[in-house]
């Protein structure tokens, strides 16, 4: 991870900036909750129009606020992203021009080839995309978190036990998904050298009339190929069903027992409405946390790769 991490310092000052970006961004957005509940509480139960109106604009200035923010997370993770995929192509074709004869005859030119082009691009595509998650998942997830026990500590004990359900799901995913990602770029190698050795020997191969036998060569490796990326990511799109499945079961047991607890006066309707936009946003960071994981096990499959 050290060496990983070398290729991002000509870059350190867009990732710092893209870092910040990104938690002032969760933060104006875990404020606009508080607001709305306030809206509920205090300007509707008053009628209290000059309040309401104030508060709206508040959450308007919010959301423009994390709009602004948003865009410049994105920008600076994509400087990053490309940035840190253009260090490495070009640390490893400069390792390339230093390699033996031993070294040139142990690795085919299409497996090289893959490594400089598709490892590279999963590489650099899990830190543009997956930049901005990663950093604000686990601070609005927290923030969220305790904000929620903050509102209501007994309605927000349905946090332990959905939480544990989620971290087990995702254990068990990513666990199959690791090895067919390697496996999957292997098969990569496979149809690039095929289609490599016929383009370099193409009149040998039309003089020959050899075209049905390369042809059939060719869809041997690419079905592989298919079969192996539709192994993998049939496991891997289970990720997103599971969490939503988990997601509106919390709702579903909140909506449940705070619809009592607001019966029995136990709990205000706007603190519900407050609390109900906080689960939403920690399971939500789950989720993208999740997705983050995912793209991070098939990256580092990638720079085991290219290392």
């Amino acid at each position: 991870m050290k060496e990983f991490l070398s290729y991002l310092k000509p870059y350190r000052r867009d990732t710092i900036l893209a870092i910040l970006c990104i938690e002032a961004e969760t933060v104006f957005e875990l404020v606009i909750p508080l607001v709305m509940a306030s809206i509920v509480d205090v300007g509707v139960a008053n009628g209290d129009r000059h309040y309401i109106l104030m508060r709206g604009f508040q959450m308007i200035i919010l959301a423009l606020l994390s709009l602004i923010l948003g865009q410049g997370a994105a920008a600076f993770a994509a400087r990053c992203g490309q940035g840190l995929g253009a260090e490495i192509r070009k640390a490893e074709f400069a390792k390339l021009q230093e390699f033996s004869f031993a070294n040139t005859d142990r690795f085919s030119e299409s497996s090289l080839v893959t490594r400089l082009t598709s490892d590279v691009t999963t590489i650099q595509n899990s830190i543009s995309s997956g930049m901005r998650p990663g950093f604000r998942s686990p601070v609005m997830m927290l923030t969220a978190m305790v904000a929620s026990f903050w509102i209501n500590p007994t309605l927000a004990l349905v946090f332990l036990v959905a939480a544990p359900i989620l971290c087990i799901l995702l254990f068990l995913i990513i666990s199959h998904v690791r090895p067919l990602y390697s496996v999957m770029q292997g098969a990569i190698d496979l149809v690039n050298r095929i289609i490599q050795e016929n383009l370099t020997a193409i009149r040998v191969v039309k003089s020959y009339v050899r075209g049905d036998y390369e042809t059939k060569k060719f869809q041997e490796v690419n079905t592989n190929l298919q079969t192996t990326a539709e192994k993998a990511f049939r496991l891997a799109v289970l990720n997103m069903p599971s969490m939503q499945f988990v997601m509106y079961g919390t709702i579903l047991a909140i909506l449940w027992f705070g619809g009592n607890m607001a019966a029995a006066g136990n709990i205000k309707v706007g603190e519900l409405t407050g609390f109900l936009s906080y689960v939403l946003q920690v399971l939500n960071s789950l989720m993208m946390f999740s997705n983050v994981f995912l793209m991070t096990t098939r990256a580092l499959a990638s720079w085991k790769r290219i290392r």
